[in-house]
C-alpha cells in the first residue's frame, strides 16, 4: 500500500482561501476504500480533526480543504498600547496533516471451490484461502473475474468451519456451477482495514489573511518569507516611492505591520527608519514567534536607536518616511508613509484589519456628523387614579399611562477624507469591508504638532457600498465612511 502526494498549499498561505490537499493511493478501487486525513496541531498529538474522504469519482484522488476548520484557529493580535514588537501567535497557525486510508477488510480466493468431506458438513462448499475467519463469522461473497457464476455463492453466508488455509460455508455443493470462479469475501459488519499516516505533510502554516480571487493564482509564500529586498511583509498597505508616497497618515495614525520571522532568533532582525533626511533609525525585532507584529505609524513608532543623524523620525519638515525589515541587510520591499498635515483641529482616525492581517489606519479630516438615535420600549398601562370626595374617581395629571423602558441611545457618524492618491482609495475598501474596526479623536487645538489622541472605541462600518475612484475617471478622490459606535449607552430610569 502506498499514499502519494498529489497536491497541496504553500507552506504559508492564508487561511481565508483554499487551504486544499489532494493525494492518491494504490489501494482506491479496493471495496469500501475512502482516504483519511488527520490533522493536528504541528508538532504536537493535539488532534484538532479527522476526516473521512471517499475518492474522486474521475480521478480516484482523496481531496479536502481544510480552509474552514483552519480559519477557526486564526484571528488578530491587537496591542494598543504597543508602541514596539509583538508576537503575532493569533495571526498564524501551525498544522501537520497525517493521510491514511481504510478499506472493507477483504479476502480474495481464487483457487477452485471443492467439496467439503467431514460431518457433520459432508457436501458443503469449501472456499480454500488462507484466512483468520473464526466459526459463526457472517460473510458477504461477491464473485468477480471473468467466466460462468455460481448464484448460490453470492451473498451473506455463515461460517459453519474455520481452518488458517480454508472455510466452509452453509451452501450445498451440488448448487455450484462453475468452481473456479474467483470471489471476494468481507465481513457483514462491513469491519475494515484502517491504516494511518502512509503519508506526511507537516510544518504547515496558515495566516489571518484573505487574497482576492484574480490574485490567489499567481500567489508566491516565498514573497513573504523576507529573503531579499522584493519581498513584502503580510499586508496590503501600498508602498509608494521616494516622489510620491502612496499611502499618507496623520501624525496621530497608528499602523502595526505583519512580518514572517522566517524562523530567525530573537534579536537578530530590525526594523529600519529612513526619513527624508536622509536620517536612519531602527528598532529590535526581538519577537521569535513565526509572524511578529511591528508598530510603524507616526504616532506609535516607538522609541527608535539613531543610526545616521538624530532623533526624532518625524520633525516639524518632514515630509516623509519610509521603513523595511532587515536581516544583515534589507530584506524587504520599502514601504512609505507620507505626513499628512492637513488636519482641523479635531481629526478622526478609524484603525482597521486588513486583508492580510495587519493593522492599518485612515485619517477623516474633512466634516464630520455626529448623530443620535434613542430606541425605548413603551407600554400602557392603567391609571388608577383615587377616590376625592364627593364620592368622586378622579387622578392627578402626574399619573404616567405610557411608560417607557430598556431605553438605550447610540452613534453615527458621517466622516470624510481628505483627498488621497489612487492607490490610498483602492486600499480604503479593505476599510469598508474590514470586520475589526476600531474609532478615536485627535485633538489638534493644542499644537499642531503634539496632538491629543483619546482612547480608540470599537466600531461597526454601517456604509455597505462604495465606488473605486481611479485618476483618469476623477483627478481629486475622497471618500466618505459612516460608522456606528459598537455599544450603547443605556439610559437609567
Amino acid at each position: 500500500m502506498a499514499v502519494s502526494l498529489i497536491a497541496k498549499p504553500y507552506t504559508l498561505t492564508p487561511a481565508y482561501n483554499e487551504v486544499k490537499f489532494m493525494h492518491d493511493s494504490t489501494n482506491k478501487n479496493l471495496q469500501g476504500f475512502k482516504y483519511i486525513y488527520d490533522i493536528y496541531q504541528s508538532g504536537t498529538t493535539n488532534k484538532i480533526a479527522e476526516y473521512r474522504v471517499l475518492p474522486m469519482y474521475s480521478t480516484g484522488y482523496g481531496e479536502v480543504d481544510l480552509s474552514k476548520l483552519l480559519q477557526s484557529y486564526v484571528s488578530y493580535d491587537l496591542n494598543l498600547t504597543n508602541a514596539t514588537v509583538y508576537n503575532a501567535t493569533n495571526s498564524h497557525y501551525k498544522y501537520d496533516v497525517k493521510v491514511g486510508e481504510e478499506y472493507l477488510t477483504t479476502t480474495t480466493y481464487t483457487a477452485a471451490l471443492t467439496q467439503y468431506l467431514v460431518a457433520p458438513y459432508v457436501g458443503r462448499v469449501q472456499i480454500n484461502v488462507a484466512n483468520t475467519f473464526a466459526v459463526g463469522d457472517q460473510i458477504n461473497i461477491t464473485q468477480i473475474g471473468v467466466g460462468v457464476t455460481n448464484p448460490s455463492m453470492e451473498g451473506l453466508f455463515t461460517v459453519v468451519v474455520a481452518n488458517p488455509a480454508f472455510i466452509v460455508v452453509n451452501v450445498l455443493w451440488s448448487t455450484i456451477v462453475n468452481p473456479n470462479k474467483d470471489g471476494a469475501i468481507t465481513y457483514a459488519d462491513g469491519r475494515r482495514t484502517v491504516t494511518r499516516d502512509l503519508h506526511l505533510d507537516l510544518n504547515q502554516y496558515v495566516f489571518n489573511g484573505a487574497i482576492r480571487w484574480v490574485d490567489m493564482p499567481a500567489y508566491d509564500w516565498q514573497d513573504f518569507m523576507l529573503n531579499n529586498v522584493t519581498d513584502r511583509l503580510l499586508t496590503n498597505q501600498p508602498e509608494g516611492t521616494t516622489r510620491l508616497p502612496y499611502f499618507n497618515a496623520t501624525l496621530s495614525q497608528d499602523v502595526w505591520l505583519n512580518a514572517v520571522a522566517n524562523g530567525s532568533p530573537g534579536g537578530a532582525d530590525f526594523m529600519y527608519f529612513f526619513n527624508d533626511s536622509a536620517e536612519i533609525f531602527r528598532k529590535s525585532v526581538n519577537a521569535v514567534d513565526h509572524v511578529s507584529g511591528i508598530s510603524v505609524g507616526p504616532n506609535n513608532h516607538g522609541t527608535l536607536i539613531p543610526v545616521v543623524g538624530t532623533l526624532p523620525l518625524i520633525k516639524p519638515t518632514t515630509e516623509y518616511y519610509y521603513v523595511f525589515y532587515f536581516r544583515g541587510g534589507q530584506v524587504s520591499r520599502p514601504y512609505y508613509i507620507g505626513i499628512d498635515r492637513r488636519v482641523r483641529d479635531i481629526e478622526y482616525s478609524i484603525l482597521f484589519l486588513d486583508r492580510m492581517g495587519s493593522w492599518s489606519s485612515f485619517a477623516f479630516t474633512g466634516r464630520s456628523y455626529e448623530k443620535g438615535n434613542i430606541t425605548r420600549t413603551q407600554y400602557n398601562k392603567n391609571v388608577e387614579g383615587y377616590i376625592a370626595t364627593g364620592p368622586r374617581w378622579t387622578y392627578n395629571t402626574q399619573d404616567r399611562g405610557f411608560l417607557n423602558t430598556h431605553i438605550t441611545t447610540d452613534t453615527t457618524i458621517d466622516l470624510n477624507t481628505n483627498w488621497m492618491t489612487e492607490q490610498m482609495a483602492e486600499y480604503f475598501v479593505e476599510l469598508i469591508s474590514s470586520p475589526e474596526t476600531y474609532i478615536k479623536v485627535a485633538d489638534y487645538s493644542n499644537a499642531c504638532d503634539a496632538p491629543i489622541s483619546t482612547e480608540y472605541v470599537s466600531c461597526n462600518i454601517v456604509t455597505s457600498s462604495y465606488e473605486v475612484y481611479q485618476k483618469r475617471n476623477k483627478n481629486l478622490i475622497k471618500q466618505s465612511i459612516t460608522v456606528k459606535l459598537a455599544n450603547n449607552n443605556i439610559v437609567n430610569g
